[in-house]
């Protein structure tokens, strides 16, 4: 042992006292603090990369997001127009106005500037805007449009144009064929302030602290940049103009190679403005990606870009070059003092990079959670597994509520959740995707709401299958005016038939009660002959009461109009069917605010829309113990009357209908389907509205049920006008 121990002693003092030995430790020593180096410089490197393309991932998702934004607007433009394309034919002057009064408050904050008409040479001779609303101009002002004889809905070519203000702006053109006849209305036109529509979507994105977006069309002219110099330029000249030193070479070729030609991807360049800086090359991040509607067509197309200088990162390329040096430094040091900071300094690397990952995670999680729309991430077992706060605004359940659960809770009762949820998850699987679906839902309050549902395949790395995510947007708005438009021209029409018919029916039935009774005076009472003429008799008058039901609807009895005392009115109706409710066991509960001003109207009208809704109250409490509350009270510049029941109220699924006319929940021989109709169509006349809310006993087992109907007509002003005051 001993001897051993001396031999390598004697090793050790021959090589520590060999000349070579110094030379040998320096050597080994810089080949290992230089192989560090290298590793932590190509460390960084790799880290570096991989924080810059994070970061371009996270512009990416905001390009898209504004993509996605402009082509809603547009499609909403074009709804509103093809709307109206609809609705103008065989449409009074008045109605169109209307119509297009509708479709500016929905769209002039998108950049509808003004709906115009034109003949069947291509003249504009009508033009309507939110500023100048149905005034004509015609002459020079058709020349500036650029329209020919396109009757396409796809967005026509691009112009610069000189706003009021003298704000240049790009504008684009829908068109449509109309035909009305007895005008020379042949085309329908909607212009669009291009501009001010990519930049409402555009505008407030920021990237990091100071990134921002532009938008550039096929030809590669600026649809919108912060820099108002830019818009309505070709971005390949422009920055030459404004930085002639530098050669843009980088941002060109992204621009034309892929941005132009429809793709989409991120990149860096060197550029020589941002914001708030101005001086010297800016190396830049770049995000883009191009705006995909059926509306540019013909060759065109638009490319959202999201840019932000690569020193918005740099700050945390820079600490992980502080803390890999620091590391290695003290690893060095380890070599030579203790081996176990070796240890420390893996478990310091791998604390770093867990920041990391979670630094960005956080930034993800903010731009999805912060989304308006609802964000969803829904697991292979199709189950919620991410939940922002789009999806909480819109169907009012927190995260917590739907984390681990399904989506049958969303599904209205009427529907079969699971197969609807089954095929929804089998047109993913089958395509990877599913875009715009649209269906009803139901919120936690039990608001019933429309949705259009997009939703994407998520695959891993290695392909294998994760789950998918869904992006669903409350389009409750958009259907509820699509619908009112649709029903509105329906009604219209089904007016017009109604007159048509009841005209025809009318003098037929007027002639067989007239013989009717010449015959009845050739029998006695009381023979079967008699008998059978009362029979006839009877039914004709039924008859022709549903004729007068009809001409009451069409709107062609005019009626007396003066002006209607509401208490009078009122209590007279109640007291015709007070003594039916008693007998009915109906309790009355009646309010009338006393010194009503009058309304203008028929007496005679107004009591039979009384009357009708009293009917109906009655009706649907079934002959069933009720209360029955009626009240009148001026509200402004109107009054209005109330009547509430205790019935078994209207279901959600029939609410949508209960104005139609010939709809009725009736036995057949109990009712018309008139009765609303005819209210709806009085009431309108003199300029007042009706409307009603109800809960029905089979949606809401667990509330009291009930219907109330609310009518309000304008108070009679004193020179004679029955039209309530501005800003009532």
């Amino acid at each position: 042992m001993n001897l051993s121990i001396n031999r390598i002693k004697s090793f050790m003092n021959r090589l520590l006292g060999s000349r070579y030995f110094a030379v040998i430790t320096l050597v080994l020593f810089l080949f290992i603090i230089g192989t560090a180096f290298f590793l932590v410089y190509q460390n960084a490197n790799i880290m570096r990369n991989q924080i810059n393309d994070d970061f371009n991932q996270q512009q990416l998702i905001l390009a898209r997001q504004a993509a996605d934004q402009i082509q809603t607007n547009l499609n909403d433009i074009k709804t509103g127009v093809l709307s109206l394309q609809q609705l103008i034919q065989g449409s009074s002057m008045n109605a169109i106005k209307e119509a297009v009064k509708v479709v500016f408050k929905q769209n002039q904050n998108k950049g509808l500037i003004d709906i115009g008409f034109m003949d069947d040479t291509g003249n504009v001779f009508e033009v309507y805007s939110f500023k100048d609303t149905f005034a004509s101009r015609e002459g020079q002002f058709a020349k500036t449009l650029g329209l020919g004889n396109a009757g396409t809905m796809a967005l026509g070519p691009l112009q610069m144009v000189e706003s009021p203000g003298g704000v240049m702006a790009i504008t684009g053109m829908f068109s449509a064929n109309v035909n009305i006849p007895g005008t020379r209305i042949k085309k329908l036109f909607a212009r669009i302030d291009i501009t001010k529509l990519v930049k409402n979507v555009t505008s407030n994105i920021r990237s990091g602290k100071t990134g921002y977006a532009w938008v550039i069309d096929e030809t590669g002219m600026f649809l919108y940049h912060p820099e108002k110099e830019f818009i309505g330029k070709d971005a390949f000249s422009v920055r030459k103009e404004r930085k002639p030193y530098i050669t843009f070479a980088q941002i060109n070729s992204i621009m034309k190679e892929r941005m132009l030609n429809g793709e989409e991807g991120t990149g860096i360049y060197i550029s020589g403005w941002h914001r708030g800086i101005h001086e010297g090359e800016i190396t830049k991040l770049i995000a883009f990606t191009p705006v995909k509607s059926p509306l540019l067509t013909d060759g065109h197309m638009w490319s959202v870009a999201v840019v932000a200088p690569i020193i918005e990162v740099a700050a945390a390329v820079h600490s992980m070059y502080v803390r890999h040096f620091a590391a290695e430094v003290a690893l060095i040091a380890g070599m030579f003092l203790f081996g176990f900071i070796v240890i420390t300094y893996q478990q310091g690397i791998s604390r770093a990079l867990k920041e990391q990952v979670s630094e960005k995670e956080r930034y993800l999680s903010t731009v999805l959670q912060n989304s308006v729309d609802a964000i969803i991430f829904i697991d292979n077992d199709n189950k919620v597994q991410t939940w922002n706060k789009g999806a909480e605004l819109i169907f009012e359940y927190t995260a917590d509520e739907m984390i681990n659960q399904s989506f049958h809770r969303l599904v209205p009762p009427e529907l079969d959740a699971e197969t609807e949820i089954k095929d929804i998850e089998k047109q993913v699987l089958t395509h990877g995707y599913v875009k715009d679906y649209i269906a009803p839902r139901i919120t936690k309050s039990g608001r019933r709401i429309a949705v259009d549902i997009s939703r994407t395949l998520v695959q891993a790395r290695d392909g294998k299958i994760i789950g998918s995510t869904a992006i669903i947007k409350d389009i409750t708005d958009k259907m509820e005016l699509e619908q009112r438009i649709y029903n509105t021209e329906k009604l219209a029409s089904i007016g017009t038939l109604a007159a048509g018919v009841a005209h025809e029916i009318n003098n037929p039935l007027s002639i067989i009660l007239g013989f009717a009774d010449l015959l009845k005076e050739k029998f006695k009472q009381g023979t079967q002959e008699y008998d059978d003429l009362k029979i006839i008799e009877q039914h004709a008058s039924q008859a022709k009461t549903i004729v007068e039901n009809l001409l009451g609807f069409a709107r062609i009895t005019e009626g007396f109009e003066d002006t209607v005392d509401v208490n009078y009115c009122v209590d007279t109706v109640v007291k015709i069917v007070k003594n039916t409710l008693m007998t009915k066991k109906i309790t009355i509960v009646l309010t009338l605010q006393d010194n009503l001003p009058k309304i203008r109207g028929d007496s005679r009208e107004f009591q039979q829309v009384i009357f009708n809704l009293i009917n109906n109250s009655v009706a649907a409490m079934n002959g069933k113990e009720g209360t029955l509350t009626i009240s009148a009270h001026r509200d402004d510049e109107w009054v209005t009357v109330t009547i509430s029941d205790t019935g078994s109220g209207i279901p959600d699924k029939i609410k949508s209908r209960v104005f139609d006319p010939f709809f009725t929940t009736k036995k057949v021989g109990e009712g018309t389907g008139l009765g609303l109709s005819l209210c709806y169509g009085i009431v309108k006349k003199y300029g007042g509205k009706i409307s009603y809310s109800s809960i029905a006993k089979e949606d809401h087992p667990d509330q009291q049920s009930g219907t109330t109907f609310t009518v309000s007509l304008p108070v009679f002003q004193e020179n004679g006008s029955g039209k309530p005051a501005k800003g009532a």
